[in-house]
């Protein structure tokens, strides 16, 4: 059984025919075509066009939001780059426009002297150019006792020049530690005909060794490191002995002599024994002997300070019962 096929010629032939109710669903058929029509041609892709054009507004408002609150915040930002270029040209300031390496050389001899330390080495590097700065080297090998060589090394940041410390070692070397350490100086290059400014260093860092150990010591073996106080310069001419070429801890206590009321202390550096008496002297410090006991050697030694005055410790040699 087959469909009849729809003729249009003769539906719309027989449109006019129709009662009013007939006509008004054809047309609103017709008028529902033409919208479906103009909305799979047209809607559909005008209505993405809108979605993506407000999803560009809110991206332009936020955008807005954030150039709004830069533009305001623009003086202080600004107040704020002055204030760093101003800060970066006063610490270039501060910098010598000279190379000043042999007032760095004679200000660590000083503070080596100060702090008994012995100063093995200084090896000036090449200097290293940097875009603001010229860095100024030096390979520096010294040995001492532990607290000795920490109290050296903090002093650097005392200096009136800038210093810094970098690839410190340490190692044993017999009854000292030696310590290897770059140093580091720099110079500005550009002083634009400026005075140098004095550099303030701020509060310094003071080592404090009387209540830390020495952690190359056994605590058996751990010695109260006493800071000086004033005392008289030393008579410098007072011929030297040969036990003052020798490092204080190059020493070890082996016994005691005695003949008569006379005391004598027995010590060892190397394979070599030595007999000290009260009044003798022992060390490059200056150190004198000021009593003997049957298990300790008392002896005072004289540093400079550094600013021109001398200071005086109390130094002890314990009896080594091992030897």
């Amino acid at each position: 059984m087959s469909l009849p096929r729809l003729d249009f010629s003769m539906l719309s032939d027989n449109a006019a025919k129709w009662s009013l109710p007939g006509k008004v669903l054809l047309g609103c058929a017709l008028a529902g075509v033409v919208l479906a029509i103009g909305e799979v041609s047209h809607g559909g892709p005008q209505r993405e066009r809108l979605h993506g054009l407000e999803a560009r507004e809110q991206a332009l408002q936020q955008q807005l939001t954030e150039k709004t609150g830069l533009a305001a915040s623009l003086e202080l930002r600004t107040q704020q780059v002055r204030s760093m270029e101003d800060n970066v040209a006063s610490l270039l300031g501060q910098l010598p426009g000279e190379p000043e390496v042999p007032a760095v050389l004679e200000d660590l001899a000083r503070l080596a002297a100060a702090h008994g330390v012995w100063v093995e080495g200084i090896s000036v590097l090449d200097e290293i150019p940097r875009q603001l700065y010229i860095e100024q080297p030096m390979q520096i090998s010294a040995s001492g006792a532990y607290h000795d060589l920490a109290t050296f090394v903090g002093a650097l940041g005392g200096l009136p020049r800038v210093v810094t410390v970098q690839d410190v070692t340490l190692g044993h070397q017999g009854a000292l530690l030696r310590l290897n350490m770059l140093a580091k100086t720099y110079r500005g290059t550009l002083q634009n005909g400026k005075a140098r400014q004095v550099l303030d260093p701020g509060p310094p860092f003071v080592y404090a060794p009387s209540s830390l150990r020495d952690p190359f010591k056994p605590p058996a073996l751990q010695a109260v490191h006493v800071p000086g106080r004033p005392a008289l310069a030393p008579n410098f001419t007072r011929p030297r002995g040969l036990l003052e070429g020798m490092r204080l801890e190059q020493f070890e206590m082996v016994g005691t002599l005695s003949r008569g009321m006379q005391a004598f202390a027995l010590l060892r550096a190397g394979a070599r024994v030595y007999r000290l008496a009260v009044g003798d002297y022992l060390g490059p410090d200056h150190g004198q002997v000021t009593a003997i006991q049957d298990a300790a050697v008392e002896l005072v030694e004289l540093f400079p300070d550094g600013q021109g005055a001398w200071l005086q410790r109390p130094r002890t040699l314990v009896l080594n019962v091992n030897s």
